[in-house]
């Protein structure tokens, strides 16, 4: 899927966080949505450029008993919570052309610790040793740019039971940072500032035996007490990126040509 347009606010009109939500519209009245329109929301902070910060979860419910789960698409969820019309995304997606390219320069996934109500689980459990990462598909660290663009959840803490690591909620990860010193820092180089999508990327989150692995393998769950509580599980993940603005249109100067009066 690939964005029809993107929905610009400017800095004075920018009142919350932005998301990665955009109107769904059915251009067949057959009630599917099958179509998009104005998204995703973008902020025109320095002129020329549009910046995106997408967020989204994925929930988790399976236990270790039922099938721990190695893959998922992330939710982003919809603004409007009482309209049936405009529902959720299943799936983070990045749009970016070679003739303008996004420039992806931070990723974040963290284990939601919910607000003490008993509807979070305590945290999220995986094979040891076994890494959590939010990218776009199964990628490596080595690869140019990548650093910046993924994140790696790791734990050290051990579960209740043998061969088992706990990821408690409340556990974040970052993506490296895109600033440079003379040599480099945080390992990123002059070539890995950041990450560049020329076409429709999807982020999603994997379970990876190592940050450089390019497959995944065993998976996450919950606990068998936080399930049988009806309670669930969440990767709270955010990507951001820049790309540069589309040429202005008609639209842009429609308003300083009709009804123009000449003295």
């Amino acid at each position: 899927m690939t964005y029809l347009s993107a929905k610009k606010i400017f800095p004075g009109n920018w009142a919350e966080p932005l998301n990665g939500w955009y109107k769904n519209i059915d251009t067949n009245d057959n009630g599917t949505n099958n179509a998009s329109k104005g998204g995703p929301t973008s902020v025109l902070a320095v002129p020329g450029y549009r910046y995106f910060q997408q967020r989204g979860y994925l929930a988790v419910t399976a236990t270790s008993g039922v099938g721990a789960v190695a893959s998922g698409n992330v939710i982003v969820p919809s603004p409007y919570r009482q309209d049936d019309t405009r529902p959720d995304i299943t799936g983070m997606v990045i749009s970016g052309d070679s003739t303008l390219p996004a420039y992806v320069y931070r990723a974040t996934i963290s284990v939601a610790s919910g607000w003490g109500d008993g509807r979070v689980a305590s945290g999220v459990y995986a094979a040891t040793g076994n890494v959590i990462t939010f990218a776009t598909g199964l990628t490596s660290t080595g690869t140019v740019g990548e650093a910046v663009a993924q994140a790696n959840l790791t734990s050290t803490t051990s579960g209740g039971q043998a061969g088992e690591i706990f990821f408690a909620a409340g556990t974040a990860a970052y993506s490296t940072q895109p600033f440079l010193t003379a040599t480099g820092a945080d390992g990123v180089t002059v070539s890995n500032v950041y990450k560049k999508i020329t076409t429709a990327a999807t982020y999603t989150v994997q379970s990876r035996g190592s940050q450089t692995a390019t497959s995944t393998s065993g998976g996450w769950y919950i606990s068998s007490g936080d399930s049988s509580a009806g309670k669930s599980g969440y990767f709270v993940v955010e990507v951001c990126y820049l790309q540069p603005d589309e040429a202005p249109g008609y639209e842009d100067i429609d308003g300083y040509l009709l009804g123009r009066t000449v003295s």
